[in-house]
């Protein structure tokens, strides 16, 4: 997660609560410093999987992480982190993010979308594309000119493995 500094300020709050996605809290002042070099920010992408960042930071980032993060569709996803009111807030926003999958349109005529993990049941796999699935579609057809009739197919696809279409 990237934070507003001082980021100590933070990380206690997160420590008190339950959010087990939450492995490193990088302040901004901190990742200018220690990931200066394309090497280190490249190590830093491939260390996690899901970088969240608060909202007041996040247009600040592009520049600090640069172009591998961009190049590779590793938006970090940008939540309200000050100002929240009732118990928990924090703690169920955080962790709801975790859960979440995000979906960003593209220039190119195909789209990829995260909608489980290999370590999930087959079922439960299957659910989350029922679930997201119609989000998706709505998302793509109101913002990009696409009509319904126009999607040529619709596949699962697993690391480097061929495509198993489910639409077609």
């Amino acid at each position: 997660m990237f934070s507003k500094d001082p980021a100590r300020e933070l990380k206690d709050q997160l420590a008190s609560l339950k959010v087990p996605c939450i492995a490193k809290v990088i302040g901004v002042s901190k990742l200018k410093k220690n990931f200066k070099q394309y090497k280190d920010k490249r190590q830093l992408l491939s260390d996690y999987d899901l970088f969240l960042s608060d909202i007041r930071v996040y247009k600040m980032l592009p520049e600090l992480l640069g172009k591998e993060f961009y190049a590779k569709k590793r938006y970090p996803c940008p939540l309200k982190l000050h100002g929240l009111t009732g118990e928990n807030a924090l703690q169920k926003q955080l962790n709801q993010a975790a859960k979440a999958t995000y979906f960003m349109l593209g220039n190119g005529p195909n789209y990829s979308l995260r909608v489980g993990r290999t370590s999930q049941e087959a079922g439960s796999v299957a659910e989350n594309v029922e679930q997201v699935l119609p989000f998706a579609l709505a998302y793509a057809t109101v913002h990009d000119d696409i009509k319904f009739s126009n999607i040529q197919s619709i596949s699962l696809k697993v690391g480097v493995s061929p495509e198993l279409p489910i639409f077609n």
